[in-house]
Order: C-alpha cells, then structure tokens, then sequence
C-alpha cells in the first residue's frame, strides 16, 4: 500500500452540528493520494454516530477514540497514527474549499523528504454575525497564515512539534510558535485553505466580553513561556531574543500593563494585538473594528 501524500487530522469533540458537513469537505478532495484521521476526544452527542456513518460512504476514514482526554492529546494521537508524507491538522466545525488539498500540495512536493517544509495557506471567516463574516487572512497578496489550519508539515517538522504538551488547552499556538521561531522552509500561497466558522461553539472567538474571551486566552498564551523554556536553548540567538520579547509582551499583556506592552521589542503588529486583548477597553475597540484590522 503507497504512503499517502497527506494525512488531514481532525480533533472533534461535540461537533455533532458540524461534523458532518466539515469532514465530508475533506474526504471529497481530489486530485491527490491522501487519509483523513478524525480522532473523537470523549464526545456525549451523537459526533461518533455520525462519523461512523459516514465512514460507510468513505471507507478512507480512519476513525479513533481519544485513548486520553484534551484537544492536544487528541492531536497528538492522531498525527502518530498519520501515514503521510506531509500532515494537516483541522477543526471539526470548518470547511475545506473544493481543490485546495491538492492546491496546497502542489507548492510543497517538490522538496526532499527530509527537508523541514512548511506550506501556508490562507483563510476567510463565516459566521451568521455579518461582522465576523467574509474576512480574508491574511489580507497581504502572496502570504500565508500562521494559524493551525494553514499549516501544511513535513515530517521532519512534524518530529519538532509533536507532540504538543498535553497541559495546555490548544495546539495552535504552540504549533505557531515552531513555524515562526524554528529556521524552516515556509511556503506562501494565496490558496484558500479553510473557511473558518466563528461560532458559539468555538475553543475562542471575539463574540463574548473581554473577561470570557481574556479567560480563554490567558491559558492559550502560556505556550510562549514554555515554547521558550523547553527550544529556547535550540534556536539561534537572534531567534531566542525575540521570543522572548515575546514572553516579555505577554506578561505586560496579563498585567494590563500598557506602556510595558508597547515598550518591549517584539514586533510592531504583536504589540498591537497584545494591546488589543490587554484591557475591555482596547478588547472593545478590536471587536468594533474586526474586519479592518483582521488579517494583518
């Protein structure tokens, strides 16, 4: 049997509105040899059911429990059973656009196997909140988004981030942190690679207060301190600096701490976002002002 191009993972738990119309945008794909992995972190609804039925339709649907519980453990179970040459991970509730599998493929499959490769891609929004809707991410021409559905990894990339720590309650930002601080090959592309639905049932979104959004991503942003604790020693000089710039924003970012945010010397645009989720206030104005500054 041929090793996959691509192994798609999907973590799921109570997706049972979505599940279906999410992992059927996968496994409709064509133009490439790929699997789809959905792992099913403990669900109480009817997400197993659905999924099983499906997999009479799609016999190419791997389907495993959590032997654990988390997203992360989830992830990282999954992406240990993937066979692809490169890996994808995906969200139980977005849709992948028709061709942009084999899309994003073309841009990564001409390099060595054992090459660390990493492919962009971008995304656009839906929500039934018409603020939230239609936004493209990135807005710039010929770059790709650093978020968890963007990423299209090459084994030896794959072996650096996973698997995730299990004690933090997201993969993306850790994953994040790898494809930014780590010296690899990264791919751009315009490829739309994900539609993204913001929704009541996401990890987290922008359509609450400040104080259930800051609860969310408080423990979410505390990947930073252990990404540089755990790599900071294996990055070059000038890449452990910025990190921790970048642990330095974050703690001002906890503390309200505005002037500290603004004067540690991470980038211009990390500033900003930090400052925007530091108080209601700026969280307020960020919300007010979504799809213009979404996507830089």
């Amino acid at each position: 049997m041929s090793i996959p191009s691509v192994s798609v993972v999907i973590a799921v738990k109570n997706e049972a509105l979505h599940v279906k119309s999410a992992v059927t945008s996968v496994l409709e794909q064509q133009g490439l040899d790929f699997e789809v992995i959905v792992v099913d972190d403990g669900s109480s609804d009817n997400t197993w059911k659905i999924l099983t039925e499906l997999q009479l339709d799609f016999p190419q649907l791997r389907l495993f429990k959590n032997p654990k519980a988390g997203k992360c453990s989830a992830f990282n179970y999954g992406v240990a059973n993937a066979e692809g040459r490169f890996v994808c991970v995906y969200a139980g509730d977005d849709i992948m656009p028709a061709g942009s599998l084999a899309a994003r493929f073309d841009k990564v499959k001409g390099y060595a196997a054992e090459e660390s490769v990493v492919g962009l891609c971008k995304l656009i929004t839906m929500s039934e909140n018409k603020k939230f809707d239609g936004h493209l991410i990135p807005k710039r021409a010929g770059k790709g988004g650093l978020t968890g559905v963007s990423y299209m990894m090459s084994r030896p990339v794959i072996s650096r981030i996973f698997p995730v720590p299990e004690n933090l309650p997201n993969e993306d930002t850790w994953m994040e942190l790898a494809v930014t601080f780590f010296d690899w090959k990264i791919v751009h592309s315009d490829i739309v690679g994900c539609r993204w639905r913001v929704h009541s049932g996401n990890s987290i979104n922008m359509l609450g207060d400040y104080a259930s959004y800051n609860s969310k991503l408080t423990p979410r942003m505390s990947a930073i301190r252990l990404f540089y604790d755990m790599h900071g020693d294996k990055l070059s000089p000038q890449a452990k600096e910025r990190l921790y710039q970048k642990v330095l924003c974050e703690e001002c970012r906890v503390k309200g701490d505005i002037l500290g945010i603004m004067t540690t010397k991470t980038g211009f645009v990390n500033r900003l976002r930090a400052l925007s989720t530091s108080n209601s206030f700026f969280y307020g104005l960020r919300k007010r002002l979504y799809g213009l500054l979404s996507g830089w």
